[in-house]
Parts: structure tokens; sequence; C-alpha cells
């Protein structure tokens, strides 16, 4: 059989691209089939009267409707097996579809997640055609030199004539004259204009796979000549949250664009407005971001511009500065530079309390005191990290040989100068990024063994287990009262210090074997896993129940912040947070009416940075207008909450983390 005209007999132009030169590497393989996908798109439908162009829909979006196969951002492509059998199936071609399973078990068997955002600011200035030269002049002295050349050249002259078929229906439909002349130029030719700048990045955006947004501010003030374009922005930001993409960071230079961000976001839970503040971010900003907060919005988060700097530079001190400035956190929050790195998303997941659970079962009587009690478990954790990094570096492996991403080695540096791809070696800097959960649990759970167990000597080894896996009512209000972290509390923050000291420490230490990966690093954000994290563990010393979700932050844990937001951050702040390259997140829930103050949430989120405190972000609501919610959710359609490092509507949520939100302590100021 032949693969490549069966997959194009059932429509399945992605798949016949893979098959279509079966002796060819893997790389021209996959830039074929990103050309026959595009070369089979149809525009997608113009709403009249919008700006931009897609707007609010995916490029391919009737594609993806109905093909099994597709590109996608994070693992070059996915596929629906159940459509794909199906197919197959009504057109006798099983042969077809177990040829297409090989495929299936590389890219289900290890692929990892990454965000990204392109190098907007580079192809704005100098428009894709300048790529395609840049392409064309590549060498050929080798078959892998071949096959880079001619796969990227079919992929980039597939763009651009899918690009000219837009521009044609855009008229053939009457559409607004100034975006057919926009379309006409940009993105392959220089953007002149302002607005031409965001038809460009709107457009980029699109070509990626719709992920980030990269520097917005920054990257487009150099065509900035006084227009008000609040309303296109709006639109940009409409087309990221339509498709539930991710991010876009503005500051730490703001201006006038930085504040049309601001206006634009309002109301919207996408983007993930990101903005890097400093002691000289201007009044009028902060005055800005606190006002978007009291209108039910989650937007902006907060970022510092200093700390991050800082960080980065120590861990990465061959990184130049101009390159640190073009910071932005990917999907949730992930440490991205924008248009230069292939930085995981969340490579691997170690759930920390699960590695706690069967430790303290293991040894709580085999441990004659705390001390020795305790650093047993920090080498029992240290291991489980080290286990899941070296299985992060499998991923990259696999990736590299197996899957590459002709789109992004188009849009990302250096790519193309170099002739390799993203996925392997490709960018300037490629670092792996994996995700904690559950630390704050464990430290509260240590608190608890040390005060009823080693301190106190309330509970033999087999009383405590027993009492803990029975989850009784009288010991759980023992464990409540414990010193807790997020409350300022020395014992409770000591046990913290050391912890996440020697728990951090083990990404910085440990070297990557592969010559293109810089560093294994770590982020602190949950995204909705603090759910699923939970359900694999029983109940805890924290005063945790049985499958209840782990810790969603670096705040403290549900209901335990009863001393007020400056004492919850003051133990926060007191984590080495300068280690955790990939950003730590700390949600923090305050009363709507405090957002009338800019002043105070300036000086609250001001003097958590100060003390070393990197990313906050705020959801202002009151525990009345939660509780309401839960109960009559069609009255609070449009409630915006701060999650595990993302916004969502609270009505979207699972039940577990719509009460785990609940549960949180909603402050005043102190």
């Amino acid at each position: 059989m032949d693969f490549f005209e069966f997959f194009s007999s059932v429509d399945e132009p992605y798949a016949a691209g893979l098959f279509e030169f079966p002796e060819r590497s893997f790389f021209f393989r996959h830039c074929n089939a990103y050309a026959r996908w595009f070369e089979s798109a149809k525009p997608p439908e113009y709403k009249h009267g919008e700006r931009l162009y897609p707007d609010s829909t995916r490029l391919f979006d009737e594609n993806y409707r109905r093909r099994a196969v597709k590109p996608q951002y994070s693992i070059t492509y996915e596929c629906n097996f159940n459509m794909l059998k199906e197919k197959c199936e009504r057109a006798n071609g099983m042969d077809a579809y177990e040829a297409m399973s090989v495929f299936r078990r590389i890219s289900d068997s290890k692929d990892g997640w990454t965000h990204g955002s392109p190098n907007y600011r580079r192809i704005i200035k100098e428009g894709l055609d300048s790529y395609g030269r840049r392409i064309g002049n590549r060498p050929e002295n080798s078959q892998e030199e071949i096959d880079f050349k001619e796969g990227m050249l079919r992929l980039f002259e597939s763009m651009k004539n899918y690009w000219n078929r837009c521009v044609d229906y855009l008229i053939s439909v009457n559409a607004s004259g100034e975006l057919i002349d926009a379309m006409k130029k940009v993105p392959f030719s220089p953007a002149e204009t302002y607005y031409e700048g965001l038809v460009a990045w709107n457009s980029v955006f699109y070509f990626d796979g719709c992920d980030n947004l990269g520097c917005l501010d920054s990257g487009l003030i150099h065509l900035y000549k006084g227009e008000d374009l609040t309303d296109v922005i709006a639109e940009l930001f409409s087309n990221i949250d339509a498709v539930d993409m991710w991010s876009c960071a503005i500051g730490p230079d703001c201006n006038e664009i930085t504040k049309q961000a601001i206006k634009a976001v309002r109301g919207k839970r996408r983007p993930l407005l990101e903005l890097r503040v400093t002691e000289k971010t201007p009044d009028d900003i902060w005055k800005l971001a606190v006002e978007n907060l009291s209108i039910n919005s989650t937007n902006p988060s907060f970022y510092n511009e200093k700390g991050i700097h800082d960080m980065l530079k120590t861990r990465f001190p061959y990184i130049p500065d101009e390159d640190l400035l073009r910071f932005c956190g990917g999907g949730c929050t992930e440490t991205n530079l924008e248009g230069l790195t292939h930085a995981g998303g969340t490579d691997n997941v170690i759930n920390l309390l699960r590695v706690f659970e069967k430790y303290l079962f293991e040894n709580l009587s085999e441990k004659p005191d705390f001390e020795e009690f305790f650093e047993g478990l920090i080498r029992a954790e240290e291991k489980a990290i080290d286990d899941e990094l070296n299985k992060t570096e499998e991923i990259y492996r696999y990736r590299a040989k197996y899957l590459p991403h002709p789109m992004r080695t188009m849009l990302f540096d250096d790519c193309i100068d170099k002739g390799k791809d993203y996925f392997n070696g490709g960018t300037r800097y490629t670092y792996s990024m994996n995700s904690e959960s559950g630390l704050i649990n464990v430290i509260d759970c240590l608190s608890a063994v040390k005060t009823l167990y080693y301190d106190e000597k309330r509970f033999s080894a087999e009383e405590f287990l027993g009492l803990l896996k029975n989850e009784d009512e009288d010991f759980f209000a023992l464990l409540k009262k414990c010193p807790a972290f997020g409350t300022d509390n020395d014992a409770a923050d000591c046990i913290g210090v050391i912890l996440a000291g020697r728990l951090f420490s083990v990404y910085r230490n440990k070297k990557p074997t592969l010559d293109f990966m810089d560093a294994f690093t770590l982020t602190e954000h949950q995204f909705t896993r603090y759910e699923s994290c939970g359900r694999e563990v029983g109940a805890t010393p924290d005063g945790r129940r049985s499958g209840e979700p782990t810790a969603d932050s670096l705040s403290a844990l549900r209901g335990k912040a009863l001393k007020g937001p400056t004492a919850m951050l003051n133990s926060a702040a007191k984590l080495p947070q300068n280690l955790v390259d990939g950003i730590s997140v700390v949600n923090l829930t305050l009363q709507k009416s405090i957002c009338g103050n800019p002043d105070a949430i300036k000086g609250l989120v001001l003097g958590y940075f100060r003390k070393g405190g990197i990313q906050l972000q705020i959801t202002a609501t009151s525990p009345e207008e939660l509780k309401d919610a839960l109960v009559n959710p069609e009255k609070h359609e449009d409630l915006l909450v701060r999650v595990g490092g993302y916004s969502e509507y609270f009505n979207r949520l699972s039940d577990a983390l719509k009460q785990a939100i609940v549960e949180r302590n909603v402050h005043g100021l102190c």
C-alpha cells in the first residue's frame, strides 16, 4: 500500500506527508508533513469589523476538527488514534493505521511538554522573507545538510503560499482595507507601523501553533507613534484566550504599550499577563494594574525583575544581559528568553508528598530522633528527584532523534544558522524544566512529626501512623495546631528553608550528559497537578485528608494562613527562591475592597520582592463570593481565579479544585 496516497485519500495531509518520502530523515519528513498540511488548509473565516486575522480561532480551525493527525506546538504533532482507526477501517486501510502506529510509539512514549515564544521582534523587524534567504544560503555538504535545507525551504514556501491564499480570501470577502494592506506585507516583510506590528505578531502566534505571546511592549515600542491600539491588543488577547493558550510579558521598561496591554486584558482570563516590576515602576502602571484586580481580573501577575535577573545571571553567567532582558514566562510561568530558548514546560513532575508518605510509614519507628528522620527523608527526596531528572534527559535524547519540530526551527534563533532542529540543540539555550508538587505539605508534615512524635512524644510510631491512616478526628485536630508554614513561624519556616535549600540544589548540582543541554531547572508552579498528585497520596500529617489536593503554590496550605498576608509572604520569602530558575509561584487571595488602595498593594508586592520573593499572583474576591459560586454557579459565570500558576473561570474547574480555592484564606491588609 502507498501510505502517502492512502492518507491523502482520507484527508489526513500531515500523516500523508510523513510517508511521502520514507527514505528521507525524520526532519525532512516532518517539514514535508507541515507543508502538506498548509497546502490543504483553508483560510479561516473572516469576521467583519475585526482588525486582526485570523481572529479567535486556530489558524486551521476546520482542519483541526476533522483531522486525526495535526501539528502541535509542544510535541511536534498529535494524533487522535481512535479517530484515525475509524477512518482507516472505513477505507480498508488498516495497514496504514499500523504504519502510523509506529509513530505513535515514538511520539507517545517520551514526549514531555514544552512552551516557548518565537523571536517575534526579529520577525517583525526583518520579515520572514529574510528567513527564507538565510535558509537558501545554507550549505549542502552532507545528506543531513541537504535534508535540513530542502525541508525548511519546503516549509517556508508552503507558509508563504498559504498566507497569499489568506490575503486572496480577505479580498474576496471585502475585508478591511487596512488589514488586507498589512497582510500583503507582514509577516514576510518588515512591519513599518504599530498596527502592522500587531498584525504580524498575531500571525506569528498562529504560525507557531498558539502558545505564548512573548514580550509585547518591548517588541513593538520601536513602531509606536502615539496611537491608541488598545482595541487591537484586546483582539490579540481574545485570540489567545479563545484557543486556551498562555502568556504575555510586559515591562520592566514600561511605556504606553504597557498601559494599553494592561487595559486590554481586563475581564480576560488569558493571556496570563506578566508585569515585570522594579522599584522604579511608575505609579500609573501600579494604579492600572490594581484597578484590573478590583474589577474581577486576575491579570496582571507581578514579577520581580531584579530577582529574576540576578537569579538567572548567577545560574547562567555566560548569558549576556541583552538576552536576559528577553525573559518571559512561558505556559503558566516557566522561564523563557523570547525567541532564544528551548525550555521544557513541565518535563517531569516530582510528587514530593508521595515520597514523604512512603518514607514515613517505612522509617518513623526506625529513626530515634528528628534530625536523623529529617536527613533520611531529604536523601530519599533527593534520590527521587535525581531519578526523575534521568528520565527527563531520556525525553530530550528521544525527541532530538525522533521528533524534530520544523516550525519552531523556523521561528527560533539560532536554528537556521546552526542548521539544527529546535529539539536537537538548534536554539541558543536549552534547559530542562521540571516541577515539584507538595513541598509546603512536606514542610508542615515534618513540623507535625517533630512536634507530636519527637518533641512531645504523645504517640508511639504505631499509634501515630494508625491514627493518621484512619483519619481520626481528634488526631487531625492536633495536627492542625502544630506550627505551620505561612504564618511567619520560625520553627516551621526553618524546616522549610533547610528542606527547600537541599532539594532545590539538586537541580543546580546535576549536570546533563547531552552536549546541547545547558542545565536542569526547577519551576514551582502547580497548574492543576495538585489535584492529581493529591489523589496519589493518603492522609498526611499536615492535616490533609486522603486524596485531597496538595499545595497550590509556595504559599501557606489552604486555611492555615491565619496571621495575614504579610506573615504568609514572609514565610515564602525565607525559602531560597533564588534557586528556582523556572520561577516560584505564590498565590495570594485578597478582599476585593483592598484593591481600591493601589499604594497598599504596591507596598505589599515590593516588600515581598525585597525579601527575596520572585513572583506573586493575586485573586481579588471574598469568601462569600466563592461560597456562593459553589451553589449558584450561574450567577458567577465571569468569576476568575488564580489556580496554580494560571487563571481560569471558577465554574470551569473540577469540584476538587473549586473546593480547594474556596478553602484558601482571603486576606485583608494587616
